[in-house]
């Protein structure tokens, strides 16, 4: 569950606990329309968020359950009456709110005996301070996967210059004509196949990594043109986190110029195939006749 930010649906049931609800302009107070953050200096939104987040965790069965926390807008808290006039009546800052509101939710998650999640947004960019069980999805680059892990922090990696699906399919902002995505370019397999899970660590924080996701956000996505943006790239990405830095023939992975690019293209060839067989409209990597070749297409070096 996404939060404080990207809430504005509460508004329709709950108008009383978000702030900058559908405000205009909204590139001012949000990251995307419609606008929309909970009010996290109000005592009365802190334990409508209590609520919320027990009642989930009791819904759902996993081990593990994120607050969010991606994306957060000052300026949508900051011009909204109610926050500031909370804010003046407990003598405290929006980020004294903010870090309140992120352990009131987390302390609910692992009450309910689940590991909290949270963006990586809340621990660089607003310095909100996490217990050291929280894992933290680092996502808008991979670069900061070294400074989540020099906190001592368990990370989950989801960079956006590696592994977003979503991107290099052009904007959705009707009239920006020239846009491209935000996180250009597309993100092709070779890409994701080169990441480094590790790269930048120390030996010793090695352990502090977990895995990693490939994320699609459905902005330019639907049922009808979900199967060719997903596969066969994630499969790319899910080899990187199964099979780490050493193949099963002990060459490293990493040298993708070369040999393990051409080794790892033949197995997503055939598991595309696969996929079509059994009617995932996975899209073609190749044309059938390298696809029959192996390695015969690659550049001389």
């Amino acid at each position: 569950m996404d939060s404080p930010g990207h809430t504005n649906a509460i508004s329709a049931a709950h108008p009383e606990h978000i702030a900058c609800a559908a405000k205009s302009p909204w590139s001012t107070y949000a990251s995307e329309p419609p606008a929309g953050q909970l009010r996290i200096a109000s005592p009365a939104t802190l334990a409508f968020a209590r609520t919320m987040f027990a009642s989930v965790a009791t819904t759902l069965p996993g081990t593990m359950m994120s607050s969010g926390g991606d994306e957060v807008n000052l300026p949508c808290w900051e011009e909204d009456a109610e926050t500031m006039a909370d804010l003046a009546r407990r003598d405290i800052t929006i980020a004294d709110a903010l870090n309140e509101f992120v352990q009131t939710v987390q302390g609910v998650i692992k009450d309910h005996g689940k590991t909290p999640f949270i963006k990586s947004d809340m621990v660089l960019t607003h310095n909100v301070p996490v217990a050291n069980d929280t894992v933290v999805v680092v996502w808008q680059t991979s670069e900061d996967a070294a400074s989540v892990a020099a906190r001592g922090l368990r990370l989950i990696h989801q960079p956006s210059n590696y592994f977003y699906l979503d991107c290099g399919a052009g904007e959705w902002i009707g009239n920006d004509v020239l846009g491209n995505s935000w996180c250009d370019p597309f993100k092709t397999w070779q890409r994701a196949y080169s990441f480094d899970p590790y790269a930048n660590l120390t030996a010793e924080q090695h352990s502090l990594v977990l895995g990693g996701q490939m994320p699609l956000w459905s902005e330019q996505s639907s049922p009808e043109n979900l199967d060719p943006i997903v596969w066969p790239r994630l499969a790319a990405g899910a080899e990187v986190f199964w099979t780490g830095a050493t193949l099963p023939d002990g060459s490293s992975r990493f040298n993708v110029n070369v040999t393990s690019s051409t080794q790892a293209l033949a197995r997503l060839n055939e598991l595309r195939y696969r996929l079509v067989d059994r009617g995932i409209n996975a899209i073609a990597l190749q044309p059938k006749w390298c696809v029959l070749r192996p390695g015969e297409c690659d550049l001389d070096s």
